[in-house]
């Protein structure tokens, strides 16, 4: 039985719709998935209705991924776990980062146009997903593919949109991140750690009430995830594991990687202390 808690659907810059995401689920046997679509749960009550028709169904978890800023330290994702969709404060905070990245990429695109000669108009990024959507690098990058530009997405990435060529996006600081994340009865998880994040952001996470920490993960050196569940084991962080997938080349066919199933239950069961939603199934 599969397990894999960090899942992307194309509400936010994944590939397929969140109905298609738990039907796949279904029929590779996964025991528990989690949509954690970027500042956005709109996702979410499609996914949940399609766990309510398919037979074998994982049980869903509603999460969403944020992006933070960390005071004087650059930005991070949390990963919010057994989160209320509805919640008043999760939903202020994740559509002032949707309005932050819009900002962003209005920025992003008038830098290709003046450097690049490339002119991308910006309701070509949103593809009628209307005026709150979100909207990120994946969007131009794809369009960049599209046009011949560049071969692949990671090209695309490489040579117009790394973060050193872009402005850093205007959201919310990593305290109020965590903090709506935990007001929506959810668990609060610092997604894909690189060594730079391990030195300069967990801790202040910590400080901020950051309750675990993305351990298993598809791609990276096995040295760097031992050293990162020897963190968590030390400051007593929950473990999770999801694979990240979007479903653009290259991420492998959906299914062909999972979590240790073993992490389940703890993060579940921290849910349940926090009086969070372990599963969510449509009416």
């Amino acid at each position: 039985m599969s397990v894999d808690l960090h899942l992307h659907t194309l509400i936010s810059d994944g590939l397929v719709t969140p109905r298609e995401l738990v039907r796949r689920a279904a029929s590779e046997g996964h025991r528990a998935i989690a949509l954690s679509d970027h500042d956005t749960t709109q996702g979410l009550a499609e996914a949940a209705q399609a766990a309510s028709e398919f037979a074998n169904a994982p049980q869903l978890i509603p999460a969403i991924e944020l992006t933070v800023q960390v005071p004087g330290q650059g930005s991070v994702h949390v990963l919010g776990y057994g989160i209320d969709p509805a919640g008043e404060e999760l939903q202020a905070a994740a559509a002032e980062n949707r309005a932050g990245k819009r900002e962003r990429m209005h920025a992003i695109l008038a830098g290709l146009r003046e450097r690049e000669r490339i002119e991308i108009d910006y309701d070509d990024l949103a593809a009628g997903r209307g005026e709150d959507a979100y909207v990120g690098r994946h969007h131009a990058a794809a369009i960049l593919v599209r046009r011949g530009i560049v071969k692949t997405r990671q090209k695309a990435f490489r040579r117009y949109l790394k973060d050193a060529k872009v402005p850093e996006p205007q959201v919310i600081d990593a305290a109020r991140g965590i903090a709506a994340i935990q007001a929506a009865g959810g668990v609060a998880v610092l997604a894909h750690p690189t060594p730079h994040d391990l030195k300069r952001h967990l801790k202040p996470l910590q400080r901020a009430g950051l309750d675990g920490i993305e351990v298993f993960r598809p791609r990276g050196a096995a040295h760097h995830r031992d050293r990162v569940a020897r963190l968590a084991e030390r400051d007593g962080l929950l473990v999770t594991g999801g694979s990240d997938w979007h479903g653009h080349y290259p991420d492998p066919p959906f299914g062909h990687w999972s979590a240790p199933e073993r992490i389940l239950e703890p993060l579940l069961a921290a849910i349940r202390a926090r009086g969070g939603r372990e599963a969510l199934s449509g009416s």
